[in-house]
């Protein structure tokens, strides 16, 4: 029968007697440390010392304990008792099956400086593979150009700064999972303050945090709020249910279209989803940047919420959506209180109903206007005379990483571990790429609807979504993804360049944001293949 620090948890630390003997200047008695130890540990809720994920004291009956000092019985040659120091990632209180891990040897400051400078490493707070993908999208989101190696010290410099400043969050919503998040003290080329993410990490005896990506703020914000309840954009909904049946209620209302996409297993009206959630963002930025001069995109009146939904009904009126305001204030660990200004109890009106007619009369009080994304029609069309360049690691790792380029899936995930042959095919997608490009170019020369435009709300800027084909024959295959492509002006030779590759989902329901796309490659009803 296992006792003493055995009976705790897994000893690591074989040589604690060594340690025990080095501060008190006396041998050790291993039956009387044994029984010393298990009338502390059948006491513990009394008698241990406890902290929580962050080395803050925490109550022994608490369930966030995940450090924890046990009593020894003996004292150092000064008179400081010596403490036996476990640890754990399971969280389960001090109960017998919490997976402790240990025995750190010390007085009680040394162990918990021991226990900080091991806590204060990026890598044993979250798992991480590597930071080669973080290297890329931070060098996209912020314009710079850094090494893996210098956005690895500027993460752990944040890191090391979040804690000391109490930045260092942790969020758990009312559905399940928590994540943890801290400022990295950059911006996006928009000027949005951009923050890394983690997820909690389910392994026993692993890091606590799991991953770590890059986002603005506003996605921390939404993702924090995807937490604790169900919404689309800034509509509060009570679940899935009754947000699919507010879908239905517009696609019925709205002329034909699909509004479901094509594969199997995609979720009812994905693309009205996508549609009218980003259209409300885009109403509320129009809003945000406005001097107030004009008509508000998203009208209140009354305690009701009124925007357009820039759909027409079968009759060809405006469809306006309708709801009431309703604001939900959290308390968020690290960032403090945010309220966010949301819609609940949405419907879908005709702008002849009485619902909007006793509202709106088109001449003193018009209509709230639909979302534009453009001032210029030749904003929209793309000019094949300029040349394409691609942003290789970003486009074609994180392409293939993303499973947007299915048809390298399987070669990758067999050499992704493999630098030198990773680097093969990776030259090979890149050559495969230069001549679907050029496919391209010559079909967008003889076909101006080819490029289709998409907006980028991170940027506020238009791109375009070019066709890639990487079979044979454009003419008897789909394409296998679109190319996000963006207009740079910034020096002497204007040019196109490649932001990111697109499923052919994801690139239809981004340009059905500005209009219903009629290219032949780009279809909504047909299965892309692999």
């Amino acid at each position: 029968m296992k006792s003493g620090f055995f009976s705790i948890g897994y000893v690591e630390n074989k040589g604690y007697a060594a340690e025990m003997r080095r501060l008190c200047g006396t041998n050790i008695d291993y039956r009387l440390l044994d029984e010393y130890v298990d009338a502390e540990w059948q006491d513990r809720y009394n008698r241990c010392l406890c902290w929580d994920e962050r080395l803050e004291p925490v109550d022994p009956h608490g369930k966030n304990i995940a450090y924890m000092l046990v009593d020894t019985g003996y004292v150092t040659t000064g008179g400081e008792k010596i403490y036996g120091g476990f640890t754990t990632r399971r969280l389960n209180g001090l109960e017998k099956d919490s997976n402790w891990q240990g025995v750190a040897i010390g007085t009680r400051e040394s162990i918990l400086k021991g226990w900080r400078a091991a806590g204060g490493s990026l890598r044993s707070y979250t798992f991480l593979r590597d930071f080669s993908s973080l290297e890329r999208v931070l060098n996209s989101m912020t314009g710079k150009n850094l090494t893996e190696e210098a956005w690895e010290a500027a993460l752990q410099s944040a890191f090391d700064e979040a804690q000391r400043t109490g930045r260092l969050g942790v969020y758990q919503g009312t559905a399940k999972g928590a994540i943890s998040y801290y400022p990295l003290g950059e911006t996006t080329l928009t000027g949005e303050p951009i923050w890394l993410t983690m997820e909690a990490n389910l392994v026993t005896g692993a890091q606590p945090w799991f991953g770590l990506m890059a986002k603005g703020e506003n996605e921390l914000l939404e993702k924090i709020l995807d937490m604790n309840c169900y919404h689309l954009g800034s509509m509060i909904f009570e679940g899935a249910g009754t947000a699919n049946a507010f879908l239905q209620q517009l696609a019925e209302l709205a002329m034909d279209e699909v509004w479901t996409a094509s594969p199997a297993g995609s979720p009812p009206y994905g693309i009205l989803r996508s549609y009218i959630t980003h259209t409300l963002y885009r109403l509320e930025d129009e809003d945000a940047r406005s001097d107030g001069s004009g008509p508000r995109h998203v009208d209140e009146v009354d305690g009701k919420i009124y925007f357009n939904s820039g759909l027409l009904s079968r009759l060809f009126r405006q469809i306006i959506i309708v709801g009431e305001r309703c604001d939900i204030e959290l308390s968020i660990e690290g960032m403090g209180k945010r309220t966010y200004r949301m819609i609940k109890n949405p419907c879908c009106y005709s702008e002849s109903d009485r619902e909007i007619a006793n509202i709106y009369d088109g001449e003193i009080y018009k209509l709230p206007p639909i979302a534009r994304y453009f001032t210029d029609y030749r904003e929209i069309m793309f000019d094949a005379r300029y040349a394409i360049k691609l942003n290789d690691l970003h486009i074609f790792e994180d392409g293939v990483e993303r499973k947007r380029l299915p048809k390298y899936d399987e070669e990758y995930q067999r050499c992704k571990d493999n630098p030198e042959v990773k680097n093969i095919l990776l030259a090979r997608i890149a050559r495969d790429f230069d001549s679907a490009i050029q496919r391209a170019k010559l079909l967008a020369e003889r076909n101006y609807k080819l490029a289709v435009p998409q907006f980028w709300r991170e940027t506020g800027e238009i791109q375009f979504l070019l066709p890639i084909y990487l079979g044979e024959l454009e003419e008897a295959d789909r394409p296998q993804c679109a190319l996000a492509l963006s207009l740079d002006r910034s020096g002497r030779v204007p040019y196109y360049r490649g932001a990111t590759i697109l499923t052919l989902d994801m690139a239809y329901n981004n340009a059905r944001l500005i209009a219903k796309p009629d290219v032949f490659w780009l279809d909504a009803t047909v299965e892309p293949e692999t």
